[in-house]
């Protein structure tokens, strides 16, 4: 009875366990190279815009910065890694990444501008090419002009949906099991088989006792057993009780009525109030 009540349990959990919102994305790594007048910690500032304009603007997930430096050989990459497939094979495994975007970046020298190259590896496919060059004009600009390149970069991911205003009204949910519920409710399922098992343990001792002649002729320790049986049982009559009515609480007030959301704009999320005072 123990293991079947786990198994459903469990079975449970597994089946209204979400799923991660990233599978089946492609998982992108910005690997850096060359740096000409370019210090480590402004490369690696400069790598984590250009990953976070990527995943904000397509459907990808994105290494890039500090996690990829710690990834990757303390020595460095050889400077032929971006046409050398075992390097490129090295990298991927290092980053977990699908895509690789081999980036050099160069310090123009003219009011802190920076020209940044691209060249894009598929190492699944084991096909390359080069991107367009990006100006940055300074960094405060990194991130817009890394958001407009995007598509030129990855043009072969999805494009992601931007939000068209400042909110929606969700559409009202209905009565509905939660993951809370299903606990509890497997709670409850847990106590009746306690309540039931054990009760039933305790009748039957407590009625061969009473068939003895002289009647009630028990031992101490059987009487300790029933007790303690009638104890267990008790208990799981309460579980199986409460559960129920946590249950049945959960239920009743998981429902949605429609509401307001608010929900974020390209220059971040605003709420208006009108009105007098």
């Amino acid at each position: 009875m123990r293991f079947s009540l786990a198994g459903a349990v469990l079975a449970v959990l597994l089946l209204v366990a979400p799923r991660p919102a990233n599978a089946g994305r492609v998982k992108v790594a910005i690997v850096p190279g060359t740096a000409v007048n370019l210090e480590i910690t402004r490369v690696d500032a400069l790598s984590q815009d250009l990953a976070d304009a990527l995943r904000t603007e397509l459907e990808v997930d994105t290494i890039a910065g500090l996690e990829v430096r710690r990834r990757l050989p303390d020595a460095g990459l050889p400077a032929d890694c971006v046409v050398n497939q075992a390097c490129i094979a090295d990298v991927a495994r290092r980053l977990q990444a699908q895509q690789l975007l081999f980036v050099v970046m160069i310090d123009t020298g003219t009011s802190g501008a920076i020209q940044v190259d691209t060249t894009w590896v598929d190492s699944v496919n084991h096909t390359s090419a080069a991107r367009p060059a990006i100006q940055v004009p300074s960094t405060g600009d990194a991130r817009s002009r890394f958001a407009a390149a995007a598509t030129q970069l990855l043009p072969d991911a999805e494009v992601r949906a931007k939000p068209t205003g400042l909110g929606r009204v969700s559409a009202p949910i209905g009565r509905h099991f939660e993951l809370a519920s299903y606990l509890t409710a497997g709670g409850t399922a847990v106590g009746l088989g306690l309540g039931i098992g054990f009760g039933v343990r305790a009748r039957s001792r407590y009625n061969e006792c009473e068939s003895r002649a002289p009647a009630g002729q028990c031992s101490s320790s059987e009487r300790d057993s029933i007790r303690k049986s009638a104890l267990i049982a008790d208990l799981g009559w309460a579980v199986a009780i409460g559960g129920m009515i946590a249950t049945g609480i959960l239920y009743a007030t998981s429902s949605e009525a429609p509401h307001f959301v608010v929900e974020p704009t390209p220059s971040g999320v605003a709420v208006t109030a009108v009105g007098r005072f």
